[in-house]
């Protein structure tokens, strides 16, 4: 049984606002019989019509130092409110104080706006509320451990069309599995910038935390989505998952509220060939804009050097992730490093007829058919060039745990 404590507070508001936007009317209520929650209501208000806001609730007791509130329920809990208006948060105090008297307590609401379209999603894995950003520094996402860690970045990648697939590049006989066909993504998504560090893992399913920056690898697609209800994709097209797999857990840390999952394949190769000015990258070139080198497809690529590790450069071994160049979109080792699961089966034609292949598919979702196994793409460190191409493809089964098979997510925006 909890010890009933009194927590006595004061409110105040420090706001990061400019045209035009405000929070106002900032009251904190103690409930009454006290069951450790306290509401905290606020008002927004904005010059437009559908505002987007970061919000963040901080505590400070006494003179001692300032810490992010945790245990919400409500608008701005997770770290966004959507539009203005009367906004109402419950914070729970017997979770994040169990066994503390608390006195002389101040809440600090933060607002900020986000008043250009939002490029970015950060997911923060200590507090487990997200944010938007408009804008990121790349160099300090690519060194910075943070990035690595305790956050996970998200690149929004617009609605658009783009050839999925490739033509007889190096003359390999792999493109009998790469038939060249057009696609159309109508929705948003984001997609992680890096693939999942060891470090990130830790903090989705609660094990020891960890520091490494290496990619996480051993996980097949059964432990990813689960065997059950997590299995049944691309016939339940409503992503879900197995709530004890590791997506599941993922979800369930932001209250079910974000769509995450694995990308199709759509999505991944649609990502990796995005040029960040609604075109894309055909057949040929490397996710930088860079061209395949001559002759180069079996064994080494001057300009896949300088971004995925492959066999030619990685000495037999994964590396920390974003150590080498980005995609012009900002998307690290998207070729070679560790092969990333995608969400579909797979399929020579990707579930596709002869006469679907002539036309623009919308949204594809892949086969249907899972005996051919699930989709893995884009090579990794043991792998030679031709295998690290854009339109690269593999089908293990989806109990594979392989120590070059890794993984990153995709947030869908439905």
């Amino acid at each position: 049984m909890k010890i009933q404590k009194m927590i006595l507070l004061a409110v105040f508001a420090l706001s990061s606002l400019c045209f035009g936007t405000s929070a106002v009317s900032v009251t904190c209520h103690q409930r009454w019989p006290w069951n450790g929650k306290v509401d905290i209501d606020y008002v927004l208000q904005s010059e437009r019509e559908e505002p987007i806001f970061n919000i963040v609730l901080y505590g400070k007791i006494g003179e001692g130092e300032t810490f992010r509130l945790r245990y919400l329920e409500g608008d701005g809990a997770g770290g966004i409110a959507i539009g203005a208006g009367h906004k109402k948060v419950v914070w729970d105090a017997y979770e994040q104080f169990a066994n503390t008297n608390i006195c002389n307590m101040r809440i600090a609401l933060t607002v900020e706006e986000v008043f250009d379209d939002p490029e970015y999603l950060v997911l923060d894995l200590d507090h487990w509320i997200y944010s938007y950003a408009d804008s990121t520094n790349d160099t300090t996402i690519a060194v910075g451990a943070d990035s690595k860690i305790n956050h996970m970045w998200f690149r929004k990648i617009m609605p658009g069309t783009f050839l999925m697939g490739s033509t007889n590049e190096y003359g390999t006989a792999y493109r009998t599995s790469e038939p060249l066909h057009s696609v159309q993504e109508t929705k948003i998504f984001y997609i992680s910038i890096f693939t999942t560090t060891e470090a990130q893992y830790s903090r989705i399913i609660g094990d020891t935390p960890s520091s490494s920056c290496l990619p996480k690898t051993g996980l097949g697609y059964d432990a990813l989505r689960g065997t059950n209800q997590g299995a049944t994709w691309p016939s339940d097209t409503d992503h879900i998952v197995d709530h004890d797999s590791v997506i599941g857990h993922f979800r369930g840390r932001f209250d079910n509220v974000l769509h995450i999952d694995l990308p199709t394949e759509a999505q991944w190769e649609m990502a990796c060939r995005a040029k960040g000015d609604g075109t894309f990258l055909e057949s040929g070139f490397w996710n930088d804009g860079s061209a395949y080198s001559p002759y180069s497809g079996n064994t080494k690529d001057h300009n896949l050097d300088l971004l995925g590790w492959y066999a030619a450069n990685a000495n037999g071994t994964m590396h920390e992730v974003g150590l080498l160049k980005p995609s012009l979109m900002g998307l690290y080792d998207m070729h070679g490093h560790v092969w990333e699961w995608t969400l579909d089966n797979f399929n020579n034609n990707y579930g596709l007829t002869k006469a679907q292949l002539n036309t623009t598919t919308v949204d594809p979702v892949g086969s249907r058919n899972g005996n051919n196994g699930r989709t893995r793409r884009a090579g990794a460190y043991g792998s030679n060039a031709v295998d690290c191409r854009t339109a690269s493809r593999r089908a293990p089964m989806s109990g594979s745990t392989y120590s070059d098979y890794g993984f990153r997510f995709v947030i869908n925006m439905f």
